[in-house]
């Protein structure tokens, strides 16, 4: 164990009737390994060395994601809009209102109020980069709604209704164009065959980029 640094350092080590040894990096960051009852200590710290750059990475990534914590408007924070980051400030006044790097928010319910206040937002961004894509591809949809969606951006109904998180509105306008146009091409692929993907690109070439980057900042879902 001489040669694992502090960050390779497992926070329990859980030993059971199985074949093979697994890693977790939990929500916490902490390393949990499951190995088999007689595995010696040796072979599991040989096998954290030969993975650890997976490791690092993801401790990383919920490093970064601290930046995501759940608002509780009761210290210093920030909230995301549109990619841009902007300090929440508490005010007693009757509606949220968006400053140059400031979003002064009322100092009453000041939960309900920013939610309410994303979700008119959202509708009105999202609708408008719809309108956009539907014209330009000539992606046809019968509808648009806003939710409260808290594990996935978007979804198309089988009469091509699409469903967009509130959520989204936090994030760059390069993923708001991604999700958008992956939930318009769902109107004539509806499922995620080779096909789907190779219209997907064709619109929104960096999609694979937008993907990493909702992958690395999932937890921007959790934030309101």
């Amino acid at each position: 164990m001489n040669d694992i640094n502090e960050l390779l350092i497992p926070k329990q080590i859980i030993r059971s009737n199985r074949k093979s040894i697994s890693l977790i990096v939990n929500r916490s960051g902490e390393l949990i390994v499951r190995a088999p009852l007689f595995c010696k200590d040796k072979l599991i710290f040989d096998f954290i060395n030969k993975k650890a750059k997976w490791i690092i990475t993801k401790k990383s990534e919920l490093a970064q994601n601290d930046i995501y914590s759940p608002l509780t408007f009761t210290k210093d924070e920030t909230i995301y809009i549109i990619g841009k980051p902007y300090k929440i400030v508490l005010l007693p006044i009757k509606r949220v209102q968006l400053k140059e790097n400031e979003i002064f928010v009322p100092n009453l319910n000041p939960m309900i109020s920013l939610k309410n206040w994303l979700i008119k937002l959202a509708k009105t961004h999202v609708a408008k980069t719809m309108a956009e894509f539907s014209k330009k591809y000539n992606l046809k949809y019968t509808g648009i709604s806003i939710t409260s969606a808290r594990t996935r951006w978007g979804s198309c109904s089988y009469k091509n209704h699409l469903n967009f998180s509130y959520k989204l509105i936090m994030c760059p306008q390069q993923v708001i164009d991604y999700i958008v146009i992956h939930e318009l091409c769902h109107t004539i692929e509806k499922n995620h065959s080779k096909r789907f993907w190779n219209r997907v690109e064709e619109f929104c070439p960096n999609y694979k980029t937008c993907e990493k980057w909702l992958k690395q900042n999932r937890r921007i879902i959790d934030v309101i």
